[in-house]
């Protein structure tokens, strides 16, 4: 029997400081995401980004926290996806995120006790797009804590699924009702990445080319959707610095407002679930931005999340 992990980034296991502060320890701690010296890494962190983001980012953690589950967004929507899997298929599905909870072993814990004969298990990294803070670094701690342990069946791992056209259509299907009426621009955002990792991976190929694969996508749903690319927009969000890729959304937004465009529509397709970065960085903060410089109607599209089109998507992909 084959079983499938579904890994994505994670989440603080509560909204409250002290979980916060431990999720951004682990993720910042990872090398792939904060690329300095090791030794310089832990100064940083702990002397500088912990102190100044600890409590900016509670704050946003409790604006987006899901209070009658009492779970984030992101966890949520990964548990409900891999039970859709489960019905689907008929095989076992659990969610593993790289940072937090569950983590890994937990998650391939899981499965073993769901199913002693397990001969595979196919890892689905919930990235479309190649990145190494995402893609890769999520990729190599599946792989380092299979080969310390003794488990009973093999691991396949599923590549970028960018230009998928199950990812493509599923995609679509969920833009689609939102440009059943008239908008003056669809937006497709991207998180932001250094400029040094998107010349990192161009250097490698089209198979490491963030920016490339972000394109492809775009160009890609357009053309699913026959939209006129006169009307759609494709920037970065959630930047940390000032060389990180752009354009920057909330700077086309702000532009678009006082330019006199008064409705647009945001997207995050680099995003399978939706998270801290699109529920308050878009949904909240850019829409702030956009209604105060004169724009009038600012929908944000979710993410895939654990859309049956999503669900049926990802049995393409993987198989």
């Amino acid at each position: 029997m084959k079983g499938i992990l579904l890994v994505n980034t994670g989440s603080p296991k509560t909204c409250e400081r002290k979980d916060v502060k431990y999720f951004i320890r682990s993720m910042l701690s990872d090398p792939y995401v904060l690329t300095v010296p090791d030794w310089f890494r832990p100064i940083l962190v702990n002397g500088i980004i912990i102190p100044l983001r600890q409590f900016s980012s509670t704050s946003h953690y409790q604006l987006i926290w899901d209070r009658t589950l009492k779970d984030s967004p992101l966890l949520h929507q990964a548990k409900e996806l891999s039970k859709e899997l489960e019905t689907l298929t008929g095989m076992p599905a659990e969610p593993a995120m790289r940072y937090g909870q569950p983590d890994t072993t937990a998650a391939l814990d899981h499965l073993l006790a769901k199913s002693d004969r397990l001969h595979e298990v196919v890892v689905l990294p919930l990235f479309p797009q190649y990145a190494e803070s995402s893609y890769k670094t999520a990729v190599n701690a599946v792989g380092e804590l299979f080969f310390k342990r003794p488990y009973p069946f093999r691991l396949k791992f599923i590549e970028p699924y960018f230009n998928h056209p199950a990812y493509i259509s599923a995609l679509a299907e969920s833009i689609r009702p939102y440009i059943t009426e008239d908008f003056n621009k669809l937006i497709f955002s991207f998180h932001s990445l250094p400029l040094h990792h998107v010349e990192e991976g161009w250097k490698k190929g089209k198979e490491f080319d963030y920016v490339y694969q972000t394109k492809e996508t775009v160009r890609l749903v357009i053309k699913e959707l026959a939209l006129d690319q006169k009307k759609t927009l494709q920037t970065y969000h959630s930047a940390m610095g000032s060389n990180w890729l752009g354009p920057d959304l909330d700077d086309i937004v702000k532009e678009l407002a006082e330019g006199g465009q008064r409705k647009v529509l945001v997207v995050a397709p680099g995003f399978a679930a939706d998270n801290l970065e699109t529920l308050y960085d878009i949904n909240i903060k850019t829409r702030e931005l956009f209604l105060k410089h004169g724009g009038t109607e600012f929908r944000y599209i979710p993410c895939l999340n654990s859309d049956k089109h999503w669900v049926e998507a990802i049995v393409k992909i993987i198989s």
